[in-house]
């Protein structure tokens, strides 16, 4: 009897345990890989690659199509537009000291929603979204560093964004 007495006790404590378990499972992981504010501004970093497919000169210019590849960090190391691959295809022009350039790139992140923008020589235009980001807009201002060559000829930038956005 005493033990019986004794189960019920352990059976009790468990299934509190276990409820309380399975309520905070219930709202912390929904939040934090579905929420995204609607509006917002944010800082962030993006390490690419660039292979150049095709390029010329003329001799009075010059042309370039890349193909960049990288990865995206919030500074903050968390937040908005933080750890997402980013692919962008771009065509650059060079005349005498001016440098022009527009293109497109997709951002995805951890669950698969897409961020689609275009990009020229000023600033990159959210133009819209998958998943989370259905809808967003927005504008992002850049400034690019060059980094190093890499194997293959490619060549390394960081270009640091602040990025402002809302979700209609």
């Amino acid at each position: 009897m005493r033990q019986i007495a004794g189960m019920k006790s352990i059976v009790g404590w468990m299934s509190i345990v276990l409820l309380t378990f399975g309520v905070f499972q219930f709202w912390a992981f929904p939040a934090a890989s579905a929420d995204f504010p609607k509006t917002g501004q944010a800082e962030y970093e993006t390490y690419y690659v660039a292979n150049a497919v095709a390029d010329f000169d003329s001799g009075a210019g010059t042309g370039a199509i890349f193909d960049e590849t990288g990865i995206t960090r919030n500074v903050k190391g968390e937040g908005p537009f933080h750890d997402m691959s980013v692919r962008c295809l771009y065509h650059r022009s060079t005349v005498g000291e001016t440098v022009q350039f527009n293109g497109s790139c997709v951002e995805t992140d951890k669950d698969g929603d897409n961020v689609f923008t275009t990009f020229d020589t000023k600033n990159h235009y959210i133009m819209g979204g998958t998943g989370k980001y259905k809808g967003i807009t927005g504008t992002v201002s850049f400034s690019v560093v060059a980094l190093h060559g890499t194997v293959g000829g490619r060549r390394a930038f960081l270009v640091n964004h602040k990025a402002t956005w809302e979700i209609k």
